[in-house]
């Protein structure tokens, strides 16, 4: 990275910053995104100052267009939808996106190690796994720190995957550090009692076995011996210790019994149903959507009218479809570029040795935000959408690099 030109003391407040920012954001949300903040006036001054351009940035340009694109794609469809009545307060959580290309110049003048930033990682899992094992032992059913649960859930699943991914090229010592946030992450997912997160979670456990665990696995009888004993004694604990065994068992009744025609009014059952009405509502606005401020409305007119608790909702739990509504199938192409576009460039990277453990992490947490979406709205919060882009801006140009993972 080009850090020729910088004096240490910067070098040091942002490798601090960057360092504090995986140990604050499902803690403390505000501090997170106090941190982007001033990443974002440091990128502001070395774009000034400097006169850099992360759009002409080799390294910069790819995510610096993808985040900004985004942005103004929604904002776009929300304004020939809404006109200027337009709901901004909803885009205005995504500003991050349209942020993005100076909190990733910031970040890009910084030689920071891997392994610092998956140490932070580290660290973040073992405070929140500590915080929530607390709130449970005080008797909270949902023990998810200060913030929402699903929300909390995600950015935990995030983290525990990013954090393992150089697990087999660690020094022991390192391993042990590892397991332990390891153990905490999980601890901290499944008490969260969030059904999306549990399914983010078995989705990237076997990305993860394909991308990273599996040259342990071929041809080598212990480590396969290893990894069934491992999941048998996870998912052991997890369907007799806690009460995901039960929630996964009763979706799948609740689904199977909305498809008959039954129980619309259970939490599974209430979701089909407006994931139904919304694909209905989306066939008359087809291009550009609804917008923020009339999406819901137009959904409820297609929802049961004895259901009054789907119209009830003020959102749809589901990013994909949300995108949908409000921006229409523009809205719907933007959030697939950014979810899936990096996905591409990671992959062309594996090959690389140099930079086979970022594309690796790129591809994971890529591919859980593009789960959490399944069930709710993860670019709908602030804190989410800042754990999205400081882990993009620092992964995606050093997969592109030439620089070696230490």
């Amino acid at each position: 990275m080009n850090e020729a030109h910088l004096d240490k003391r910067y070098s040091s407040f942002v490798i601090g910053l960057l360092i504090l920012f995986p140990i604050l954001i499902n803690s403390v949300k505000i501090l997170g995104n106090m941190i982007l903040l001033i990443l974002v006036i440091l990128g502001l001054y070395i774009a000034i100052a400097e006169k850099k351009n992360p759009f002409k940035i080799q390294e910069l340009k790819v995510f610096s267009w993808i985040a900004v694109g985004y942005f103004f794609i929604m904002l776009l469809s929300i304004l020939i939808a809404d006109g200027f009545d337009a709901r901004f307060v909803s885009l205005g959580r995504k500003a991050h996106f349209l942020l993005a290309p100076l909190i990733a110049l910031s970040i890009y003048q910084i030689d920071l190690p891997f392994k610092n930033i998956l140490l932070a990682l580290k660290a973040g899992l073992i405070i929140i796994g500590i915080v929530v094992m607390v709130q449970f032992l005080l008797g909270s059913s949902r023990p998810s720190g200060m913030i929402n649960a699903n929300i909390f859930g995600d950015i935990a699943v995030a983290m525990l995957f990013l954090s393992i991914v150089q697990v087999f090229n660690e020094k022991p010592k390192e391993q042990i550090i590892t397991f332990i946030a390891a153990v905490a992450g999980v601890v901290a997912i499944f008490l969260s009692g969030s059904r999306g997160s549990w399914l983010s979670f078995i989705i990237l456990s076997i990305t993860f076995i394909l991308l990273v665990y599996k040259p342990f696995l071929m041809g080598n009888k212990k480590n396969q011996l290893f990894l069934v004993l491992f999941f048998s004694v996870l998912f052991g604990f997890i369907g007799t210790q806690t009460d995901a065994g039960k929630k996964i068992t009763n979706a799948v009744v609740n689904i199977q019994n909305w498809d008959n025609g039954d129980q619309t009014y259970t939490s599974s059952g209430i979701r089909m149903e407006m994931w139904e009405s919304s694909l209905e509502a989306a066939k008359n606005s087809p291009w550009f959507g609804y917008g923020y401020r009339n999406s819901n409305k137009e959904v409820s007119k297609y929802v049961d009218s004895h259901n009054h608790t789907v119209a009830a909702f003020t959102h749809l739990h589901n990013e994909y479809l949300t995108n949908l509504l409000a921006g229409g199938l523009l809205g719907l192409v933007s959030l697939l570029v950014m979810l899936f576009v990096p996905i591409v460039f990671f992959y062309k990277n594996l090959k690389n040795q140099k930079t086979y453990y970022y594309a690796s992490a790129g591809i994971l947490l890529s591919i859980g935000y593009a789960t959490f979406g399944f069930t709710h709205i993860a670019f709908g919060e602030e804190h989410v959408n800042a754990f999205y882009i400081f882990m993009l801006a620092f992964l995606l140009p050093r997969s592109m690099g030439s620089n070696e993972v230490s």
